[in-house]
């Protein structure tokens, strides 16, 4: 660990009004959740054109409904066994000393577990269903009903049951709207972001003293232009992350080093 960076931290924290908590895939990974960029074949086993839009879904479940149910399954039985992890409570402690701003790329409510009271979730959240000609909440789930969802899929990739069965199933758990109109409420490749969010976040990143990037890789757009965007503003962006990064980087895991940082900034004595 850079000291020189750590000192720097703590000393712009102490000092802010409002932080930006900026994260992404990595703060999950550590309650469980696989990121699907790492080395493990997510997309090549399911990829993006076929599984990661709407357009390609809809075709694919037609051609290929086992292999459908199967990416699902893979998305959220870890959202519905996750629990927040010791970088979601840092986040939470420290919202409690200084005015904080979550905005995540992460879509399984984990912040919001965890007790985080301002999240912006700019790719939107699993865990609700919208009505996508009426841009409405239809129902937002708990954990426990996507694990009786991913039961139900369970049921079905192990071919225990039928398809006809599986869809009479699913009508119990979920709201369908057989016109298409009622989805999960997250943001898919080639959609765009949900306009009132972004707005939301991007006045927040341009108010804010520092910015913490936590457990993002950076690659995903235009979400990932808002460090770049503090930057330019002359807030200090302070990364944490295993991998070397430029600027003010710390290094390791966001259920290590948030702890810490927190923990040196507002609850040593001085």
């Amino acid at each position: 660990m850079d000291i020189d960076n750590w000192i720097a931290a703590v000393l712009a924290l102490r000092k802010a009004k409002r932080v930006v908590v900026f994260t992404g895939a990595g703060i999950s990974a550590e309650s469980g959740i696989p990121t699907f960029r790492d080395a493990d074949g997510f997309w090549q086993r399911f990829p993006p054109e076929l599984y990661a839009t709407w357009n390609g879904l809809l075709t694919t479940v037609v051609t290929q409904p086992l292999s459908v149910a199967e990416f699902v399954l893979n998305v959220i039985e870890p959202v519905a066994k996750a629990e927040p992890n010791s970088g979601h409570q840092a986040i939470v402690r420290m919202e409690q000393r200084v005015k904080t701003t979550v905005i995540t790329q992460n879509i399984d409510g984990l912040h919001q577990s965890a007790g985080s009271s301002e999240v912006l979730e700019v790719h939107g959240s699993l865990l609700e269903v919208s009505d996508t000609s009426a841009g409405k909440l239809v129902r937002r789930f708990e954990r426990k009903d996507l694990m009786r969802i991913a039961d139900c899929l369970h049921q079905y990739t192990s071919k225990k049951q039928s398809a006809e069965t599986l869809i009479l199933e699913l009508q119990q758990q979920y709201p369908f709207d057989w016109m298409g109109r009622h989805r999960p409420n997250v943001v898919l490749f080639g959609d765009g972001l949900p306009e009132a969010v972004w707005a939301k976040a991007c006045e927040a990143v341009e108010e804010c003293d520092v910015l913490l990037s936590v457990g993002t890789s950076g690659a995903v757009y235009p979400a990932a232009m808002l460090p770049d965007n503090a930057k330019a503003a002359g807030t200090l962006v302070v990364t944490i992350d295993p991998q070397p990064r430029s600027g003010c980087w710390l290094e390791g895991d966001a259920g290590t080093v948030l702890p810490k940082l927190i923990h040196d900034t507002f609850e040593i004595q001085n």
